[in-house]
């Protein structure tokens, strides 16, 4: 079936969608039927992790047996654990709100008929910039994450005394047979190199496609705001019929945040909480370990982290700051001056936006800039804490 123009332009954060279609996360049409078919492309990508996972999480394990003999080989397992903990959490999120998460952003056609139909697809075509940006930012960076460890094998043999793990791999695992030779090897190294990149890719379109629909959300508390400040030129038989047109594009668009709230929210907590841990954990990488590979490996994970954590607070603070200026916007206004039923109505906007629009994270915090900052200092507290037990 070829879609005409108009349809092509009404498939929003198309980018998103084709990754996570790629992926087998999202459906065809919103009317799927949730039968073993669906349900093992649902299994197929949590599933596809665990021959890596499973060895990874058996070596963290086995040195935790063993009296943590080196500190920095724990956390080098933690940090692939959190990250594939993480990822298979917000897939999770998003499969059991994924009905929801569709009709989102089927919904944002629905403001044609308040705002620019070319600044919606400005928008859009933005948000799907900044998905693609981030994407290459994450290939290019598992590429260079894998390549690292290559690059210091003959370091790594020279170093090597009782340690039984091949120089080589992306990260640590841990076996019942001897896998350090060929084809075994290999097979290893490749499936890491997958896991890697599969955890990067539905991370990040998880992440674009929340902040795609934040930014959406934006633009048109924005374009309320223009209708907003015209109340001041606007004729007096024309002012009713305009105030209520105003009400009704508020109450649509915080509607539309409230779903968008509901839908992510669970997932929010990620950013919040296991986040905190990577950071920090992360950072004692990159000062501990005694390869330089190693650690511009870390740093570009680290700065990965760092962006994706600070997009999403970002993209939440801009939908409090907007949503707040509308009471701004409507008070500074003369709608003092105008008739009693239109101070009514008036006051109804201002009473709505006393409470900003936010993000929650599953009732852990409101996700904004100061949350981007909580993280940080929690992160730090972590970094210290396993500064003093290296010590």
């Amino acid at each position: 079936m070829i879609l005409s123009n108009q349809e092509q332009r009404t498939q929003f954060l198309n980018f998103n969608i084709w990754v996570l279609k790629t992926c087998l996360l999202w459906p065809e049409n919103l009317n799927f039927v949730y039968n073993k078919n669906r349900l093992f492309k649902d299994s197929v990508m949590i599933l596809s992790l665990m021959p890596c996972a499973i060895p990874i999480l058996a070596d963290f394990v086995f040195q935790l047996s063993e009296g943590v003999k080196n500190l920095t080989k724990v956390v080098e397992d933690m940090i692939a654990l959190n990250c594939i903990i993480g990822m298979i959490y917000m897939v999770i999120c998003f499969i059991s709100n994924r009905r929801t998460i569709q009709k989102l952003v089927i919904s944002i056609r629905h403001f044609e008929k308040y705002s620019s139909w070319d600044k919606i697809i400005e928008v859009d075509d933005r948000a799907n910039l900044f998905c693609k940006v981030f994407m290459f930012y994450g290939i290019l960076g598992n590429f260079v994450y894998m390549l690292m460890p290559q690059l210091s094998v003959e370091k790594c043999r020279r170093s090597i005394i009782e340690d039984r793990m091949p120089c080589g791999l992306v990260v640590r695992s841990h076996f019942p047979f001897n896998f350090g030779h060929t084809p075994v090897y290999e097979m290893i190294f490749i499936h890491q190199i997958y896991t890697c990149t599969m955890v990067s890719i539905v991370v990040l379109s998880l992440t674009m496609l929340l902040c795609g629909l934040l930014m959406h959300t934006v633009n048109q508390l924005n374009h309320l705001r223009i209708y907003v400040k015209k109340l001041r030129d606007c004729p007096v038989d024309k002012l009713y019929e305009r105030l209520v047109y105003i009400i009704r594009y508020h109450i649509d668009i915080i509607e539309y945040s409230k779903e968008i709230g509901e839908a992510f929210s669970t997932m929010l907590l990620f950013y919040i909480t296991l986040t905190s841990l990577v950071l920090s954990v992360l950072c004692f990488e990159i000062i501990m370990v005694e390869a330089f590979e190693d650690s511009v490996r870390f740093s570009l994970h680290l700065v990965g982290w760092l962006v994706i954590l600070l997009s999403v607070c970002y993209n939440g603070q801009l939908l409090i700051d907007e949503s707040w200026e509308v009471a701004n916007d409507i008070y500074s206004i003369p709608w003092f001056e105008f008739p009693v039923e239109m101070q009514q109505k008036v006051q109804m906007i201002i009473l709505r936006s006393q409470k900003a629009l936010s993000m929650s994270a599953a009732g852990m915090g409101i996700v904004s800039l100061q949350a981007f900052l909580k993280v940080l200092s929690t992160a730090y507290s972590f970094f210290t804490l396993l500064l003093k037990f290296k010590a």
